[in-house]
């Protein structure tokens, strides 16, 4: 196997449409901050187990953000499944794999998964204000956060324009992600975040 991609970050998030802006805020973030995002959407199935690819798509990464806010009712168990997979691969090489926690709400895993228990997950309130405040927790950045900010709403303003091009009505679709991928870029190169051999 290849060594992990430096600044790859595997996603495990819900996909409903009530969590769109924050998927959108989320993946813009981080390629404002120099992050590759990941998920399984990146996953097709070609004979060799969906489990496998997964797995092998966490391991190509350097760390993982993980939002059980809606690992509840109904239950969503590949969720904290996806979570299990990415702390055994933090614990097999814990100077090499990171893992990150999101929450909507404080103190929920302590009663929905006690094994984490001791560990803080960074709380979002379910809101993209919030989800950007965590991954400025997550990492550290010179940039002002008001600059992250502006690139992130210039982002979702054209995500409205990126679905009628694809004739989509979901975010959550392998295309979808590779344009939202792609813009976020366009906008960290226009805005020097990023340099432009990056895109």
């Amino acid at each position: 196997m290849t060594a992990p991609e430096a600044n790859g970050v595997f996603l495990n998030v819900p996909f409903d449409s009530a969590y769109e802006s924050q998927f959108v805020t989320l993946v813009g973030s981080l390629v404002f901050l120099g992050k590759q995002p990941h998920c399984v959407l990146e996953v097709r199935e070609q004979g060799a187990g969906r489990l496998t690819r997964i797995f092998d798509l966490m391991r190509q990464c350097r760390m993982s953000i993980h939002d059980l806010s809606r690992a509840g009712t109904p239950a969503r168990f590949n969720m904290p499944f996806e979570l299990g997979l990415a702390c055994a691969l933090q614990l097999s090489n814990p100077s090499d794999y990171e893992v990150f926690v999101l929450d909507a709400r404080p103190y929920r895993i302590d009663r929905k998964l006690s094994d984490y228990k001791g560990r803080d997950p960074l709380i979002h309130n379910g809101t993209s204000a919030g989800m950007l405040a965590c991954l400025l927790d997550m990492f550290a950045t010179e940039r002002p956060a008001a600059e992250v900010r502006s690139a992130v709403r210039a982002l979702r303003t054209s995500v409205p324009v990126l679905k009628r091009e694809l004739k989509v009505t979901s975010l959550f679709r392998p295309a979808m992600f590779r344009v939202i991928t792609a813009a976020a870029t366009n906008i960290a190169i226009d805005r020097g975040f990023i340099p432009a051999r990056d895109r």
